[in-house]
C-alpha cells in the first residue's frame, strides 16, 4: 500500500510540474510577437503561423550531453501539402521573473535548415545541440523566422 501511495505521489508531482510548464508556455506564446516558445517539461506542442503555413512544433528526446542539451525539434505541417525546404532560427536560454514580467538571459541562437518533404502531411525532425545549458537550466526554446529556402 505504501509503495502504491509513493508511486501515486511521484506521478502527481510530475503532472503538477508539467501543468505549470504548459501554463507558462501558453502565457509566453500568447504574448509572443516573434515566433513560438517551447518549454522543456511542457511536453505540449505549440502552433506557429509562418511564411510556409501553420506548423505544429514540439520538443522530443531532450537529454543532457557533454556540451549542454541535445533535443529534437519535431515540426509538423498542418496543411495537406508537403513542406518546402525551409530555414529558421532557434534561440534558447533561461527565463528570469514571471510570465507576466520576465527577461530572457544567457540567450544563444543558431540557424537550422530542413529539406523539402515529399509526403503530406509532413513531419520533419531537426536535431538540436543547445550548448551551455543543461536540461535543468534550460528555460526556453523559441523558434522564429521560418522562411522558404531560396530556390
Amino acid at each position: 500500500m505504501k509503495q502504491s501511495v509513493n508511486t501515486l505521489n511521484t506521478a502527481m508531482d510530475k503532472l503538477n510540474k508539467e501543468t505549470v510548464k504548459i501554463t507558462q508556455q501558453n502565457a509566453l506564446n500568447a504574448k509572443s510577437t516573434s515566433g513560438v516558445y517551447l518549454l522543456p517539461g511542457a511536453n505540449t506542442p505549440a502552433l506557429l503561423n509562418s511564411q510556409i503555413g501553420t506548423l505544429k512544433m514540439s520538443l522530443v528526446n531532450v537529454a543532457a550531453n557533454a556540451d549542454g542539451t541535445r533535443a529534437t525539434l519535431r515540426i509538423h505541417g498542418e496543411s495537406n501539402d508537403p513542406l518546402p525546404a525551409f530555414s529558421g532560427t532557434v534561440e534558447w536560454g533561461q527565463i528570469q521573473g514571471t510570465t507576466e514580467s520576465y527577461q530572457e538571459v544567457n540567450v544563444k541562437n543558431q540557424l537550422f535548415t530542413a529539406p523539402a518533404s515529399v509526403l503530406a502531411p509532413s513531419d520533419v525532425d531537426i536535431p538540436l545541440q543547445l550548448s551551455g545549458l543543461t536540461p535543468e537550466q534550460l528555460g526556453f526554446i523559441r523558434i522564429h523566422d521560418i522562411q522558404p529556402a531560396a530556390q
